[in-house]
């Protein structure tokens, strides 16, 4: 199935382009006061010495918005495609549930489509928001989905608890990690989305019947 090779690919080059990405920005923008992890500052020297971050860059720092932004929508294509594989197994909630999900999805893609692919006069920190913004109701949007594929579809305890917990995790541990938006917020997202497509989750997932209305 294609579709499970376009997510995981998706979700790979997100987070190769996380390091560069990231270290680009701090190179560009950073402060005494904002500073990259530890782990970050250590591949700071390689990557400039490979010349993959050029201090002091912003046109670098937008460049890898914008390859950022090919990722994520790669990863969300392949995600759409899983999903249609999948529709048919779904109840009429748990398909209102990925809908919802997918869509906050959508909305962080147009939050960085508008903040590296328009001009910074173009009221930047609205946009910036739409980013954040959608990164916040996704976590919510997942929590729910979680909830939705232990009761709609009996999933183990261990699934739905995934589910669930990723957006979260990948919200708050993200940017913990990384300290910056969107590659630390959309790194768990990335990673699942990798795992996902080369180990199918969704076949130890029982189906079920969805029963039509009748005429």
């Amino acid at each position: 199935m294609w579709a499970r090779w376009v997510m995981a690919l998706g979700g790979l080059l997100a987070l190769l382009l996380t390091p560069p990405f990231a270290l680009a920005y701090f190179a560009a923008y950073g402060t005494s006061r904002e500073s990259p992890p530890a782990w970050l500052t250590s591949l700071q020297a390689p990557l400039v010495d490979a010349g993959l971050v050029e201090l002091g860059s912003s046109a670098a720092y937008k460049g890898y918005g914008l390859l950022y932004l090919v990722a994520w929508l790669i990863g969300l294509t392949g995600l759409i495609g899983v999903l249609a594989g999948q529709w048919p197994r779904f109840t009429d909630r748990l398909r209102r549930a990925w809908t919802v999900a997918v869509g906050c999805l959508v909305v962080v893609g147009v939050g960085i489509l508008c903040c590296y692919g328009l001009p910074e006069s173009l009221c930047w920190v609205a946009v910036f928001a739409l980013t954040v913004i959608g990164f916040m109701a996704a976590a919510v949007a997942f929590a729910v989905l979680g909830r939705r594929f232990r009761g709609e579809l009996g999933s183990t305890r261990r699934l739905a608890w995934g589910i669930g917990l990723l957006g979260v995790v990948s919200v708050i541990g993200g940017m913990a990690l990384v300290g910056h938006i969107p590659s630390g917020p959309g790194i768990g997202f990335a990673l699942v989305a990798l795992i996902a497509g080369v180990a199918r989750p969704w076949r130890s997932v029982p189906a079920r019947v969805v029963r039509q209305p009748s005429a």
